[in-house]
């Protein structure tokens, strides 16, 4: 029996870019929806006055329900949606895929209680600004980019074999492509959970990646795996990476890695920076510059200076998240501390020695 979906369009997050009377997006949709199953039901909320009318008739002839939603109160359009998807949940109990076009991390809540009656979860917006925890709560995630190039291969295919005209990636190279992003995940002070890790290996410029489906497995390359999960099973199995649950979360981690010290949600980790850890960060940043024999005025990278913190957190001896202590470094740009130049790289103020105190004092009162 055929799947019965469900697409709710938060039009005022995930706006479309009309090609004469056409709209691509809400085609590729449509297409990707019935991939699923049959759409039942497809609507598209925002406060239209104003919007292109034939984006409207557009997306009318093409059988979405254009929900007119008022801007008189914050989040209007959110609230709309929750309370329609918990009612067709109701009425239709058959329809067991709900499809949420956001990035809206208000509607974490809303795929809770989807999941909790058992229903599917697909999360379709810009790989780029979707909410983290929005991405993490679903059954699924799709961006923006990916509909569009299933759109135009006309393949929405979930089969797992190679696509005729792609050529599948080979094993070993997806996982650089995935070390590569556990590495940025912690740069950016990102959880490691599965669905990060894969968005990030989606969302890179660098990798021609497009999900597990496209990988080789390593013990018959004439199949690809099903699943980013299974990617990361076999990943594991193969001594590439090791995983572990970390507070009722399962998390990628490098082979040298600590998971009680690297996982942004370790409960050894301290919530706010103490004042002697304040004076450990101050001396480990001046060490960066000043341990460098040249005589030429030192630039470095914010990822440079990261990583030097992250070193001395490896020994134990800074208890903070990555995420923490990103922001430990934003906050001595913000004092001055730190000079960010045309170059995208930090000089050190040239008043450090002897406005020091001056400079700790201001980062404690931030109480980070």
């Amino acid at each position: 029996m055929m799947d019965e979906v469900a697409i709710f369009w938060d039009y005022e997050n995930v706006r479309v870019v009309a090609k004469g009377i056409n709209v691509p997006l809400a085609e590729a949709l449509i297409k990707y929806s019935e991939s699923l199953g049959h759409p039942r039901i497809k609507k598209v909320y925002s406060n239209w006055v104003g919007i292109n009318k034939e984006i409207i008739q557009a997306l009318y002839s093409l059988g979405f329900d254009t929900i007119q939603v008022s801007m008189g109160k914050p989040n209007s359009v959110d609230v709309k949606i929750v309370v329609d998807c918990l009612v067709t949940a109701q009425l239709y109990p058959d329809i067991n895929c709900f499809i949420i076009l956001t990035g809206d991390k208000d509607f974490i809540s809303l795929v809770n209680e989807l999941r909790a009656e058992r229903k599917k979860v697909i999360i379709i917006g810009d790989s780029h600004n979707v909410s983290e925890h929005l991405l993490l709560s679903a059954n699924d995630f799709l961006s923006l980019e990916e509909l569009s190039k299933m759109y135009k291969a006309r393949d929405f295919s979930k089969e797992t074999k190679p696509k005729k005209k792609e050529k599948a990636i080979l094993f070993d190279t997806a996982i650089n492509w995935l070390i590569e992003s556990v590495k940025l995940a912690r740069e950016k002070g990102k959880t490691t959970r599965f669905g990060v890790v894969d968005n990030l290996m989606r969302s890179s410029p660098n990798f021609d990646y497009k999900g597990a489906t496209m990988v080789q497995r390593p013990d018959d390359k004439a199949k690809t795996f099903n699943s980013f999960t299974k990617f990361i099973t076999a990943a594991e199995e193969n001594g590439k990476i090791k995983t572990e649950i970390v507070e009722g979360f399962n998390e990628i981690f490098l082979l040298d890695e600590d998971p009680q010290v690297e996982s942004e949600l370790s409960p050894v980790l301290k919530d706010v920076i103490e004042k002697e850890d304040w004076t450990k960060i101050f001396n480990i940043i001046i060490k960066a510059y000043i341990d460098i024999k040249s005589e030429e005025k030192v630039e470095h990278k914010y990822g440079y200076l990261h990583n030097q913190l992250r070193n001395i957190k490896k020994e134990g001896l800074l208890p903070y998240s990555n995420r923490k202590l990103g922001n430990a470094l934003s906050k001595l740009e913000e004092i001055g501390f730190l000079i960010l130049n045309e170059a995208a790289k930090y000089n050190l103020t040239e008043d450090y020695k002897e406005n020091l105190t001056n400079y700790i004092e201001k980062a404690i009162s931030s109480n980070l």
